[in-house]
Parts: C-alpha cells; structure tokens; sequence
C-alpha cells in the first residue's frame, strides 16, 4: 500500500507522485480520490486518507493499474491485463480483455456510451499491439507505431509513444526517443 503522504502530496498537487510505487494516474470519483498505482486501486477520502485498496482480489485482472477514465456513474481502470469499470461502491466489472495501457477521454459520454467506444476501439485496433495513447483519431503503442484511426496509415517512431496531440501542422508525437512530428501530408520528421 501506498503512504498516505505520497498521496496526500500528490493529490495535493494534482499530479502523480514522482517516486518509485506512487500513483501513476488520480481520479475523482464517488467522493473520493482513486490513485491507480501497480499494486491495484487505492481509495482516499477527500483529504488523502486511505480508505481501501482495490486489487485483484476484488475483481482487478492485475494489479498493475496504468489509466483512470470516469464515464458516467462509473470508473473505468486500464491494467495491464484488462479493463475494468467500477461501481459507486468499488464493485469490480470486467469490461475488455486487452492490453491498453492508456484510456480514451470519455467526453461527457454517459457509461453506456463509453463502453461502445471502447468496444468499437477494440474491433478497431490491431490486438497485436499494447496500446499506451489513445485519442479520438490516432493510437499509439509499447513498440513506437502510431495509428490513424479508421485508416491503414501507421508511422514507426523511435520508442514506447508517450503522448500524442494534434497541432496546425499535423500531429505531434512524443516518445522516449525523442518528439516527431507527422505533417497534414503525412510526412514523419523528428523535431
């Protein structure tokens, strides 16, 4: 389990904490602050108390957590072993059976919603692949591809892709070897 003070300090800063075990993503959700961490969900009260660890005796198909979306009355968790979705009360649903690493942002869709999206994410995407960005139009994965969604167009960067934004001149991807940018003709150049 976590200290308390990592996470109180990260909540606090409303980022992650940097240290080795420290949530790698926070949310708010049913009145409280979930960290996702590698050892499962932690529950914090509002001031950073923890209430409860989530893991995969609860439901978690690992403890690895990695991405926290809310949609609608429900959490949705990415591990690195499935998604999950959680109730009010921290009950465990399981949701997809793939390796994503990332969530899309959910957009005010309601829970129903959002699990369409996924699942026609999930028809979507190559399952050869563990996905670490997901936005509204591209993917980006573990072993440095980026994919356009809803075409066959996919770029090979140097690097696990880290984030990905779409710019005026095209988009702009940042992995752990370096940023590139991908031009509105599709051209990839490292910038």
């Amino acid at each position: 389990m976590l200290s308390a003070l990592t996470v109180a300090a990260a909540v606090a800063l409303g980022s992650p904490a940097p240290e080795t075990g420290g949530p790698l993503e926070l949310a708010r959700f049913a009145g409280h602050v979930v960290a996702c961490t590698e050892d499962g969900l932690e529950v914090l009260d509002s001031s950073g108390k923890p209430v409860r660890v989530v893991s995969t005796e609860d439901g978690l198909p690992s403890p690895f957590c990695l991405a926290l979306e809310v949609a609608g009355d429900r959490l949705f968790a990415a591990t690195d072993a499935g998604i999950v979705s959680l109730d009010a009360s921290f009950r465990v649903e399981p949701v997809l059976d793939v390796r994503w690493h990332a969530l899309p942002d959910a957009e005010d869709a309601s829970e129903a919603e959002y699990v369409e999206r996924l699942d026609a994410l999930a028809r979507t995407l190559p399952s050869d692949a563990t996905y670490t960005v997901l936005t509204s139009r591209h993917a980006g994965t573990e072993d440095g591809r980026v994919m356009e969604l809803g075409t066959h167009r996919v770029w090979t960067v140097a690097g696990p892709v880290l984030h990905i934004e779409e710019e005026r001149r095209g988009v702009r991807v940042a992995t752990e070897g370096g940023v590139f940018l991908i031009d509105t003709e599709g051209r990839l150049a490292t910038r």
